[in-house]
């Protein structure tokens, strides 16, 4: 009988313990940067961390606090840097994206807490379904990039 309870009790704690992307993906260094007074749109960052075996795609971002997140990447076109919007963010294997200013970011429109003491909720949605909520702290730029 106590064989019985214990492999019970140890395929429960299986069955309950990190898998799939939950242990996988890891999002680090989330902040969103302060808007100037008026200004109504921001751009957020972070690090997405795969410590899967499996490439993973970022597909949408969205929050309480904005109206609409898109994903955007910067790219020099013609000698000028060009802001586009992207649908989809590849995350390979054993690598991390990082979402910084100058490159790859989220933009949040129609946002009016990006000032600093504020944070701003964000759920990432991922290819395979797995979400992840993160609270992202709103910063200047020149308060630097802590990991």
């Amino acid at each position: 009988m106590f064989r019985v309870l214990l492999l019970v009790v140890l395929a429960l704690l299986s069955a309950c313990s990190p898998k799939g992307s939950e242990a996988e993906i890891v999002i680090e260094a989330p902040w969103v940067r302060e808007t100037p007074p008026g200004r109504t749109v921001a751009a957020g960052y972070l690090d997405i961390r795969n410590n899967g075996e499996q490439r993973r795609a970022l597909l949408t971002a969205e929050s309480p606090d904005a109206s609409r997140v898109e994903l955007h990447t910067m790219e020099h076109e013609d000698g000028m840097m060009r802001m586009r919007q992207i649908e989809r963010l590849e995350i390979p294997a054993g690598t991390t994206v990082s979402l910084e200013p100058g490159g790859l970011h989220l933009m949040l429109f129609d946002i009016e807490t990006a000032q600093v003491g504020n944070h701003v909720n964000m759920t990432l949605t991922f290819d395979d379904g797995w979400e992840i909520e993160a609270r992202f702290p709103v910063r200047r730029p020149d308060m630097g990039h802590q990991h």
